[in-house]
């Protein structure tokens, strides 16, 4: 039980952490101006680099 209790808000606080880098860099707030075909790229770099930078 205590396994699940710990599990949800460490991903909680993982979302919004990502959700807030993305409003801080404005990509929520003012939309994507790029090409959309390149935005699942950038997701995947931008996910890779958050999880070498918290060490996983």
């Amino acid at each position: 039980m205590k396994n699940t209790t710990t599990k949800k808000p460490s991903i909680r606080s993982r979302v919004e952490r990502a959700i807030g880098h993305l409003k801080q860099w404005k990509i929520l707030a003012t939309g994507y101006r790029g090409r959309l075909a390149e935005l699942p790229d950038i997701f995947a770099t931008t996910t890779r680099i958050e999880l070498c930078r918290i060490g996983r």
